[in-house]
C-alpha cells in the first residue's frame, strides 16, 4: 500500500530518514507498504482506507471456540512504561490476563496482548480476537504476506510479528477491528487491564505477566462494569 505525503522542502532530511522515499515522476514523497504511519501522520495528505469495524462483540460466552479482547498501553510512546492486557472467553469461565514492561511502545503492547492471549490457549480452536489496533488487524490480515516475501527488511517489531504468526497458526484464528472506548464491554475491560499492566510495570520493573480466572457469574459482573 502507498501513501502519498505533502512533506516540505525544510522537512525533507527528517522524512528521508524515517523511511519516506521521493518519486520523481510524480514529484511527491511517499512511503510503501509501511505497518505503523504514526511518524507520517503530520505529512499524509489523505487517509489510508480504514478495517471495517466489526459488529459489537456479545457480552456473552460463546458457545464453542475462544473470543479474545486485547489492547495495549504506552506512557510516554515511545519510550516509556507500557502495558498489555487481555479478556479472554470460553464457554465455561473467563480469564484475565495482563503485563507491561518499563521502557516500550504503545505497537510492541499492542503485539504482546495478542500473543500472550493465543499463547493461554491451549489446545487447537477456532478463535476470534478483538482489538482497536488496526496496525495488528491489518498486519495479520494484509501485510505480513508481503513482508515474509521481502524477508523482513524494514519492517519494525519484526521478532513480535513472527512469534504472533506462530502463535496464530495453531488455532483457526480471525483478527477483528472495534472502536476503541466505544461501549464494547470486552474492549474496555481488555484496556483497563493493560494500564494495570502499565502501573505494575512502572512500579515493579517487572515484565512478567499476571493470570486470574473467573467463573461466569463473576465475568458478567465485570464485563457489566466494563460496560
Amino acid at each position: 500500500m502507498i501513501v502519498w505525503l505533502k512533506v516540505p522542502f525544510a522537512e525533507k532530511d527528517q522524512a528521508k530518514a524515517l523511511g519516506a522515499r521521493w518519486n520523481p515522476a510524480q514529484k511527491k514523497w511517499y512511503v510503501k507498504d509501511v505497518a505503523d504511519l504514526s511518524p507520517f501522520e503530520a505529512w499524509m495528505t489523505e487517509q489510508p482506507a480504514a478495517v471495517p469495524d466489526a459488529p459489537p462483540p456479545s457480552t456473552d460466552a460463546p458457545t464453542s471456540g475462544v473470543a479474545i479482547y486485547c489492547d495495549g498501553a504506552c506512557r510516554g510512546n515511545p519510550g516509556g512504561p507500557g502495558g498489555w492486557g487481555a479478556w479472554i472467553q470460553t464457554p465455561d469461565k473467563a480469564v484475565e490476563i495482563y503485563g507491561g514492561a518499563p521502557d516500550t511502545t504503545n505497537n510492541r503492547m499492542e503485539l504482546t496482548a495478542a500473543i500472550e492471549a493465543l499463547r493461554w490457549v491451549v489446545e487447537p480452536t477456532d478463535i476470534v480476537v478483538y482489538t482497536d489496533s488496526q496496525y495488528v488487524v491489518k498486519g495479520m490480515t494484509e501485510w505480513r504476506h508481503g513482508w515474509v516475501k521481502k524477508n523482513w527488511k524494514d519492517v519494525k517489531n519484526p521478532e513480535l510479528w513472527k512469534t504472533l504468526i506462530d502463535a496464530a497458526q495453531r488455532h483457526k484464528v480471525s483478527f477483528r477491528w472495534v472502536r476503541g472506548h466505544n461501549g464494547h464491554a470486552g474492549n474496555e475491560r481488555a484496556d483497563a487491564l493493560a494500564n494495570e499492566g502499565l502501573e505494575h510495570a512502572k512500579r515493579t520493573g517487572a515484565v512478567t505477566g499476571v493470570i486470574r480466572e473467573l467463573p461466569l457469574p463473576a465475568a458478567h459482573d465485570v464485563l457489566a462494569a466494563a460496560g
